[in-house]
C-alpha cells in the first residue's frame, strides 16, 4: 500500500469516485482497478447512511442517495481490493456512524466542504489521530484558520507528520472559470506552512487541474468515472474517464520533472553540446603573417572548439605568425605578442 504523502515532490492524486458507482458494488470495484491502472495514488468514495445526513422530506435527493448507498461490508471489501492493487482507499464519511466504521479500514480521512464547519464531527474524526484532508469550499481564510487551530489541538500526533491538509475548492458543479481563483491555494500555502496544500477540482476537463499542479498543489482531487455518459447524475459529466485520468497523472509527473531543481546550471546534455553551439574566432578575410589582429578582421563561426567568442578581447592586438585564409579558424599558436 502506498504511504500517504510519501513523496512530496510528486502531486498526490486522488481519483474522486464519490458516488459514481451509483450503488453498484461491481462498478465501484472496477473503478478501483481502473484508477490503479491509471496510476492514481488513492481512490475516494463517500460512506453514509442516508437517513443520517438528508432529511427524508427531501424526497428526490433522499431516494437518489439511498439508491447510491453502499453497505459497510461492501466498503470493507473495496478497501481490500484497493490494498491488493496498491492504491490507497479513502472514503469521506458523511455521518458519525460511518466515520467510526471507516476508522477501522482507512488511514486517511477526507472532510467534505459541506462538513468543514461541523465541529462536533471534526472533533470525532480528529480523535482518530489520522491525517485529515479538509476541503475549504464555502469558507474564507479566517474560518480556515479556526478549523486549523481546532484540529491541531485535537490531533495528538500533529507534529509527527503533515496531519492536516487543506484543499482549495469551489463548491459549484462545475464552477465558472471566474469562480475558481487558484490564487486562494497559494494563500493557503503561505498561511499553513506545516500543512500539505492542494486543490479539489470540479471543473470540466484537465486544464485547471494541471494549472493547480504548476502552482504547487501537493494534493489533487479530481472526479473520476468509468463513463462520462453513464447516467444523468451530474458528477459523471465533470469527471475524467480512465484514459483522461491516466493522461492527467502523466502530465502531473511530467510537470514535476520539467520544474526540476532550484539550481541554474547547464544540463548534462547541454554540457556535452557546449562546444558544438559556441563560436570560435576565424578570419573574415585573407590575413597575412605579421598582421595585427583587430575586431574588424574577425568572423565568429561554429563550433567553439578553438578561441571562443567570449575570449576574443584577450587576443586583439596580437600578431599573426602565419598566413590565414578567409573562413579559417585562428588558433592560439597562430598569435604572438608584439
Amino acid at each position: 500500500m502506498k504511504k500517504f504523502l510519501k513523496n512530496l515532490n510528486d502531486t498526490y492524486i486522488i481519483a474522486e469516485a464519490g458516488n459514481n458507482h451509483e450503488g453498484n458494488f461491481n462498478i465501484a470495484r472496477e473503478m478501483i482497478l481502473e484508477a490503479a491502472k491509471a496510476g492514481a495514488d488513492a481512490i475516494k468514495f463517500q460512506t453514509y447512511n442516508v437517513k443520517n445526513f438528508i432529511q427524508s422530506k427531501n424526497k428526490k435527493t433522499y431516494r437518489r442517495m439511498k439508491k447510491f448507498q453502499l453497505e459497510f461490508d461492501e466498503f470493507y471489501k473495496l478497501s481490500l481490493i484497493a490494498k491488493k492493487n496498491n492504491i490507497n482507499f479513502i472514503s469521506t464519511p458523511l455521518d458519525f456512524e460511518s466515520a467510526i466504521f471507516l476508522n477501522k479500514i482507512q488511514n486517511v480521512f477526507k472532510i467534505s466542504s459541506s462538513d468543514n464547519n461541523h465541529y462536533e464531527f471534526l472533533k470525532l474524526v480528529s480523535s482518530f489521530n489520522k491525517p485529515m484532508i479538509v476541503s475549504t469550499g464555502l469558507i474564507d481564510l479566517s474560518e480556515t484558520v479556526k478549523i486549523y487551530k481546532f484540529l491541531k489541538k485535537n490531533i495528538k500526533n500533529f507534529k509527527k507528520h503533515k496531519s492536516i491538509s487543506f484543499l482549495h475548492c469551489t463548491s459549484s458543479y462545475p464552477p465558472k472559470l471566474s469562480e475558481i481563483n487558484l490564487n486562494s491555494m497559494n494563500i493557503l500555502q503561505k498561511k499553513f506552512k506545516d500543512c500539505a496544500i492542494g486543490y479539489s477540482d470540479h471543473f470540466n476537463g484537465t486544464e485547471v487541474a494541471i494549472q493547480s499542479i504548476i502552482q504547487g498543489a501537493q494534493i489533487l482531487e479530481k472526479h473520476f468515472t468509468l463513463d462520462k455518459n453513464f447516467s444523468s447524475f451530474r458528477d459523471h459529466k465533470i469527471s475524467l474517464n480512465p484514459q483522461e485520468l491516466s493522461n492527467l497523472i502523466q502530465s502531473s509527473r511530467n510537470i514535476k520533472i520539467i520544474n526540476g531543481i532550484k539550481i541554474k546550471e547547464p544540463s548534462k546534455n547541454e554540457k556535452i553540446n557546449i562546444k558544438l553551439y559556441r563560436r570560435s574566432i576565424a578570419a573574415k578575410f585573407n590575413l597575412k603573417k605579421g598582421q595585427i589582429i583587430n575586431y574588424s578582421d574577425l568572423i565568429y563561426l561554429r563550433p567553439g572548439i578553438h578561441i571562443q567568442s567570449k575570449d576574443v578581447s584577450k587576443y586583439i592586438g596580437l600578431i599573426l605568425n602565419k598566413d590565414i585564409k578567409a573562413g579559417e579558424f585562428i588558433l592560439k599558436n597562430d598569435l604572438i605578442k608584439k
